[in-house]
């Protein structure tokens, strides 16, 4: 493994609270997953495409595998919402492909901002 722990951990921690921050927003607008699924996936996806961007962006090398062990991770850490009782266990294990689809969007997106960035400075 060429990702340090420590900074997997951390950026794992930035993308869950960016969508635990967005989920408390919905909660607070009153989007709900039993009032509108569709808007609380949406909003729930593109934040964490947004953590996965800029936890991405800061990382020069090897930056897939560096996503890969941040989205295990992340999963890992949803655990605890089985425990809260937010969600099911049949559930979580579906998670993961919303965290797959996260982690490859915000990654491409990393990626894209990072080339043009360095294009950038090259001329």
């Amino acid at each position: 493994m060429t990702s340090n722990a420590k900074t997997v951990v951390r950026d794992a921690a930035i993308v869950y609270g960016l969508t635990f921050a967005a989920g408390l927003g919905m909660v607070a607008g009153g989007i709900t997953i039993e009032t509108n699924s569709s808007t609380a996936y949406l909003w729930n996806l593109l934040s964490g495409v947004l953590g996965f961007t800029l936890v991405g962006a800061r990382i020069s090398a090897n930056r897939a595998e560096h996503l890969t062990w941040v989205a295990a991770t992340l999963w890992t850490f949803n655990l605890s919402n089985i425990a809260l009782g937010i969600q099911s266990s049949s559930a979580w294990i579906h998670s993961g492909l919303t965290v797959l689809l996260m982690a490859s969007l915000g990654g491409c997106l990393a990626m894209i901002f990072t080339l043009t960035s360095a294009a950038k400075r090259r001329t």
